[in-house]
């Protein structure tokens, strides 16, 4: 294991960035900018503060639900990858926090 970052980014399905879903804006500027992972976590309830709870309840599945964006890299790199996290999310949260990281490889022996 390594020392890495985490970071995490709190926002709503609804938002957007130059047109496309904020989430996907997102990963694809991580991908871009070389970063080591993302991944895209929709939560079926959740509210912030000034908002109403979103739920995907049978009644209200086209509410702004919760997504969350993971990624993690070195900290140095994560630190390059700020300034467009900035840009980009007009509303939420963001979230850095050290973590311990091991990539696992096919066929790797461990």
């Amino acid at each position: 294991m390594r020392p890495a970052i985490r970071l995490r980014v709190l926002i709503g399905e609804d938002e957007r960035y130059r047109g496309r879903p904020l989430f996907e804006a997102l990963v694809l500027a991580a991908r871009e900018q070389g970063l080591a992972g993302a991944t895209v976590f929709k939560g079926f309830m959740g509210y912030a503060p000034h908002a109403d709870i979103a739920s995907a309840g049978i009644l209200r599945l086209a509410e702004n639900l919760p997504v969350v964006v993971d990624i993690v890299d070195e900290a140095e790199r994560i630190e390059g990858f700020l300034p467009f996290v900035r840009r980009a999310v007009r509303e939420g949260l963001v979230i850095r926090s050290e973590v311990l990281a091991e990539q696992v490889l096919p066929g790797e022996v461990r």
